[in-house]
This record gives structure tokens, C-alpha cells and sequence, in this order.
């Protein structure tokens, strides 16, 4: 060994190829390259990226399972194959031991395996599938190996775990769906100067009311922030400010009551009449959630999946409006003469368009969403629902800006 790393060992041959590509690829003058050929280049090399992780995976996977690795890992000071490579290239011990235990259960998933040997799951697409694997769903898992790649391969990361969440609702049974309810909670420590340290845990429907709120306040202090002397503080900051400012405004309103909804859901016909057949008779079957079916959608109104009993619980305190689409899920059209859209129609667009704006690609947050005129106002557009498009406040500004482009 030397300086006390691993002893020097040659490259292998295709691992000397790989380093020569790099060299070709950070040696090439990029200045010079047009706009297309860069995003072609940027697009491929995501690709290799996620080979490589997965090349990387495997062999972590191998280095730590290998029959002569205790022996060899005694000899070098070292518990797991995962320490070693931490000590020698400086990055995080945790990530690479998340990576060796992602390749080692790719064993178990040999299409998982395929589909990251090819680009097409990430190690964030394998980690967000590995949380779904449970003893009692593991079969199942198995078994939807190929729609699940199909998810990640057809769509955004966004919609694919939105594809996970559904699944994960028509493999969740109701006494699941009971313990999340009962495990929601709250606590924290005072510390000797009074200041506190805490933490909760919330079923999905209170985390998108917590989350709305919260959202909304952090936005409103980032923009009196950035309006007042330029600096906007931390995200995480902002967020205990805003919790503090609600909680707070919250006592002092009269009847602690609001007037805006913290949770939207979106729930098809046939779901909500299958709640209320199960309501009448425990015995009835749930039917699945299906994501591209308009009568069997169950969500927030950012698209995000939920399951139906957490669904049915809400409606005990919901209001009810009635949003009729048509066969291929758009809103039906229903104009007014107003400049501005109100604030049923932003509803109807944002259930239509999940909560996503429509600028491919774009991942912008809920609090950034706006309803745009797809023909301008200015031009005699009509502020109506087949006039209208969700986009977020950058792309909003941008498309205003460069009309003739987007033309």
C-alpha cells in the first residue's frame, strides 16, 4: 500500500477507454459547438450518467459480496468495500453505501437491472423503486417490473413517481392507509434558551395542507424580501418563518377560520361512488386508481396520487364543485368576458393540467402557477377555459416578453 491507500493497480482496459473519452469530451471546445449539438450532447451524456451509476451499483454490490472480501478488507483496515472507496476518492461514505446496497438489490429485479444498464432508471429512479419494495408487496413489485420501467422511460420524473404513488395506492390495503392517520404527530424538545427542536410525522392529505400553507407564506416573504433591500433569506429559514407567521396569524384571526382551501382533491365518479358502496357495504372491492381514466382519477389538484380511504375521510368537512371533462380530459368550455380568470376557472386548469406548467421539462413549484391566455388578451383572446394554459411566473414573463417566438 501506499501513503496508506489501496495498492497501486493498472486501469483496466475499458476503464482506460472511458477515461480517454472523458478527456476527448472536457478537451472539446464548447464555445464553438451550436445550441442544438450542446443539448444533444447534454441529453447523451445524462444517459452515460445513469449507465455508469448503474455499472457503479454493480460493482459496489460485487466488491462488498464477494466471498474473498472480509479477508482482503481486514488486511486493509476496513469493514466494507464501500469505506475503502470513500477513503481513496473523497466522496460521501452514505451515498456510496446507498449505491452497493442499490446494486445488490438489482439482484432481485434482473428487469430494474436491464433498464439501468441502458440509461433508462437512474439511481433516483431505483431509489424511489426500492422504497416500494415491502415483504408483502415484493411479489407484486416482481411482477410490474415492466410497467413500471415503461413509466420511467414514457415520462418525466414527476409523472413517473406519480405512477409510483398510484401503484403504491392499488397495493396499499386500508388498515395501511389507518396506521398513516394514527401515526401523524408532533414533538419537540425546549432547549435551556427556550428555543426548540422538534418533529412531526403527517399522512399525505395534512402534508398537503401544511404544505400549501406553508408555500404560500414562504412565498409572500421571499417576494417582501427581495422587494425590500434585494436579499431574500435562506429556503429553510423562510420555512420556519412561515410557520411561525401562520401559526401565529392563525390564533389571532377571528374563529381561527380561512377562506381559501389548504387541500384540493380531485376524485372521479367511479371512485367516489365505489367509497360510498364500501361505506354501505365493508365487503365491497376497492377499484384501482388509473391515472389516464377521468372517472377513476383520485388527487391532489397538483396531480399528486391519493388513496381513495384518505380521500373518502376528507369529505366529511369538503365542499363539493362539480367539474365535467370530456373524453380526453379536458374542461369543458365555459367563457366569461372578465380580464382576469377567476378563480374557479384557475381550478378547472389546474386540475387539468395537474398542477404542471405546460413549458415541457418545467418543474416549477405550485406557488408559481398562473393561468396565461394562450391568444392575449390584448389581441381579443377571450378569457375563457379553452383560452386558457397554466404556466409558471418565469415562463409567463418569458413567453410576454418574446411573443413573436413563441408565435
Amino acid at each position: 500500500m501506499t501513503d496508506g491507500g489501496l495498492p497501486p493497480h493498472p486501469h483496466s482496459d475499458d476503464l482506460t477507454l472511458m477515461h480517454t473519452a472523458v478527456d476527448a469530451i472536457l478537451a472539446t471546445g464548447l464555445d464553438c459547438l451550436p445550441m442544438a449539438e450542446l443539448l444533444d450532447r447534454a441529453c447523451q451524456l445524462q444517459t452515460l450518467s445513469a449507465r455508469i451509476d448503474a455499472a457503479r451499483a454493480a460493482v459496489l454490490a460485487a466488491a462488498d459480496t464477494a466471498s474473498e472480501a472480509p479477508g482482503v478488507l481486514r488486511e486493509l483496515g476496513f469493514r466494507t468495500a464501500s469505506q475503502v472507496v470513500a477513503a481513496e476518492t473523497g466522496a460521501p461514505a452514505r451515498e456510496i453505501h446507498a449505491t452497493a446496497r442499490t446494486g445488490q438489490w438489482l439482484d432481485q429485479f434482473p428487469i430494474f437491472a436491464a433498464a439501468a444498464t441502458e440509461g433508462v432508471l437512474t439511481l433516483r429512479h431505483l431509489r424511489e423503486l426500492k422504497s416500494l419494495d415491502k415483504p408483502h408487496r415484493r411479489d407484486a413489485l416482481v411482477a410490474s417490473q415492466g410497467e413500471l420501467v415503461a413509466a420511467a422511460r414514457d415520462h418525466d420524473f414527476v409523472e413517473f413517481t406519480n405512477r409510483l404513488t398510484v401503484w403504491l395506492i392499488n397495493h396499499t390495503d386500508t388498515d395501511e392507509v389507518a396506521e398513516q392517520v394514527k401515526k401523524t404527530s408532533c414533538t419537540w424538545n425546549t432547549n435551556t434558551d427556550g428555543s426548540i427542536d422538534g418533529r412531526f410525522h403527517l399522512d399525505p392529505l395534512s402534508a398537503a395542507a401544511v404544505g400549501t400553507a406553508l408555500g404560500d407564506e414562504k412565498q409572500r416573504l421571499f417576494r417582501q424580501q427581495s422587494e425590500g433591500d434585494g436579499k431574500a433569506d435562506t429556503i429553510n429559514r423562510r420555512r420556519g418563518q412561515a410557520l411561525v407567521g401562520l401559526i401565529v396569524g392563525g390564533a389571532e384571526a377571528p374563529g381561527s377560520a380561512t377562506t381559501t382551501p389548504l387541500v384540493n382533491l380531485v376524485i372521479g365518479q367511479r371512485i367516489l361512488e365505489n367509497l360510498l358502496e364500501r361505506f354501505l357495504d365493508p365487503n365491497t372491492p376497492p377499484v384501482p386508481v388509473d391515472r389516464d381514466d377521468p372517472d377513476y382519477r383520485c388527487e391532489r389538484i397538483d396531480g399528486t396520487p391519493i388513496h381513495p380511504d384518505l380521500a373518502f375521510v376528507a369529505t366529511a368537512v369538503a365542499e363539493f364543485e362539480r367539474v365535467v371533462l370530456d373524453e380526453r380530459s379536458r374542461v369543458i368550455d365555459m367563457s366569461v368576458k372578465a380580464r382576469g380568470f377567476p378563480p374557479w376557472m384557475k381550478r378547472a386548469l389546474l386540475i387539468e393540467a395537474r398542477a404542471r406548467c405546460r413549458i415541457r421539462g418545467c418543474d416549477a413549484l405550485y406557488h408559481w402557477l398562473q393561468v396565461d391566455h394562450v391568444e392575449p388578451h390584448s389581441k381579443g383572446g377571450p378569457t375563457s377555459l379553452a383560452n386558457g394554459q397554466i404556466l409558471c411566473d418565469p415562463d409567463n414573463k418569458w413567453k410576454r416578453d418574446h411573443v413573436q417566438a413563441v408565435a
